[in-house]
Parts: structure tokens; C-alpha cells; sequence
């Protein structure tokens, strides 16, 4: 089995979507008011750690990953949210890359490849579709007001702490009607959740007590994915921290990016 990385924009929405339920008349009212003051939001930054371990149940020995090889992967942004904008640096596995995106297109660095390289109009196009809304954390603490009741609620001198655990059945109807909110029709495969089972998600999320906003996201899960036959177990652990809200300057692409970047061929769908 030649191992194939779980689609990004699937993980980044697992640890951002996994996120939140709670009891009582104070912990939905934390929970309302977080989501209010997140879809205000002009601008932040976050930087997030995740890191992976596989268990590949493969036949091929020689393809199979290393156990107890982590893989790991950071990421820092900077989002601007009207127009939807990013600056971001990822760095995975010893290599780096650093990707512009605003309404003029999205630009890109390569790992192990000099300049910079301009992505496919149909890959902007899909990214045009995601509104500023779907992209604020708010959005997906709209998208679990169903879960609500399920949050438990903490508190330290600063800040609310909304906390979620859920396995099975529930936690995997709670990604796939997440991933049909966040995504327009047509920018994800039909058949994105097929071979994915979610199987635990235990997650906290830290608000602040004054603005609402959020400070802190923990989060582990497990899933499985099965490709050609073969089934690889996953257990995933993501920190991320907000930061810097309203003060991201303007997102532009600097001009000698624009005027010497090679364009890409066509890439798809968000797969």
C-alpha cells in the first residue's frame, strides 16, 4: 500500500469542528457568546501543532510506514476574514512552504523547488466559494449547537474552558454534517467520508472571559481510513493557539511573487 496523507483541509477541519458541547444554562450561554463574537472578527493569527501516528495494516512490508514514526506538521496564519485572506507557513516533516492567498489567486512556495508557483483558477475557484463566515471559528461552534448539551464547561481566572468527548456514530455524523456546512456544493468529493470512520474525538477549547474570543484549542482523535483493501488506524493530536485579533495588517501578495511565479496545472477538486 503506498500511504496517501490524509486530505488537509479534511484535518484542519477535524480539529477545528470537533469542537464544543456543554450543560447548563451558563456553558450554552459561554458557547452563543463565543460564536457571536468569533463571526465579528476581522482578523487573527493561529498557530497550530499536530502530529500523526499510523498504523498501516498493509501486506506490502517494504511500503508500509514505520511504526511509531510520528509525523508532524506546523502551521502558522495569519487570516484576514472580508475579503477572505491568508498568509500562512507550514513546515512538515523537515521541509517548509509558504502559501498567499487573497482574491487575486493563491500563491505558493515547494518543498525542495526555488521561486514561487501560482495554483489552478479551478483550485481558487473552490477557495472563492468558502465564504469570511465559513471560515471563523464561530462558524463551527454554529455548525454543533445540536451538541450543546453535551459540553461541559470549566473556568480559571481568565478564561472558559468548553471541553467535548463523543466516539462512534455520534462524533462521525458530527464531521460529515460539519464538512457539508463548511464546503460549497461541488468543492468536495462525494465520497470525501466513504472510507473515513472517526471513531473518538476528545477535545477543549479555551475562551476568554472578557472577549469571548478564543484563546486555545487541544484536541485528539482517532480514525480510521481504509484505502485498496487496506486499513490504516490513526491517532492524531492537535494544539493550536489564536492570537493578535483585528491587528493582521492587510494580506497582499508581494508584486516580485506575482511577476515570477510559474502557474500550476489543474488540480481538481479540494482532494
Amino acid at each position: 500500500m503506498k500511504l496517501k496523507l490524509i486530505p488537509f483541509a479534511i484535518l484542519s477541519l477535524l480539529f477545528i469542528t470537533a469542537c464544543s458541547s456543554a450543560e447548563g444554562e451558563k456553558a450554552k450561554d459561554v458557547f452563543e457568546k463565543s460564536a457571536a463574537a468569533s463571526e465579528e472578527l476581522e482578523s487573527f493569527s493561529m498557530d497550530m501543532e499536530m502530529t500523526q501516528n499510523m498504523d498501516v495494516n498493509s501486506s506490502n512490508s517494504e511500503e508500509a510506514v514505520p511504526e511509531g514514526v510520528p509525523l508532524k506538521t506546523k502551521m502558522d496564519s495569519d487570516m484576514q476574514m472580508d475579503p477572505v485572506a491568508f498568509y500562512q507557513t507550514i513546515e512538515f516533516m523537515g521541509q517548509s512552504m509558504e502559501q498567499y492567498y487573497t482574491e487575486e489567486g493563491m500563491y505558493m512556495s515547494m518543498p525542495g523547488e526555488d521561486g514561487w508557483f501560482k495554483a489552478p483558477e479551478d483550485l481558487v475557484d473552490q477557495l472563492n466559494q468558502i465564504s469570511s463566515e465559513e471560515q471563523s471559528p464561530g462558524n463551527q461552534l454554529e455548525n454543533l449547537e445540536g451538541y450543546v448539551d453535551e459540553i461541559n464547561l470549566g473556568e480559571d481566572d481568565n478564561s472558559y474552558i468548553l471541553s467535548f468527548s463523543s466516539e462512534g456514530e455520534n462524533v462521525q455524523s458530527l464531521i460529515e454534517d460539519s464538512l457539508e456546512e463548511t464546503f460549497p456544493d461541488g468543492t468536495m468529493p462525494e465520497d470525501a467520508m466513504e472510507d473515513l470512520t472517526v471513531e473518538k474525538v476528545d477535545y477543549s477549547f479555551e475562551v476568554d472571559k472578557e472577549s469571548y474570543y478564543p484563546r486555545k484549542l487541544d484536541a485528539e482523535l482517532d480514525f480510521t481510513i481504509e484505502m485498496d483493501g487496506e486499513k490504516t488506524s490513526i491517532n492524531q493530536v492537535i494544539s493550536g493557539n489564536y492570537s493578535n485579533f483585528n491587528k493582521v495588517e492587510d494580506i497582499q501578495i508581494p508584486d516580485d511573487v506575482k511577476e515570477n511565479a510559474e502557474e500550476l496545472p489543474d488540480m481538481g477538486q479540494l482532494n
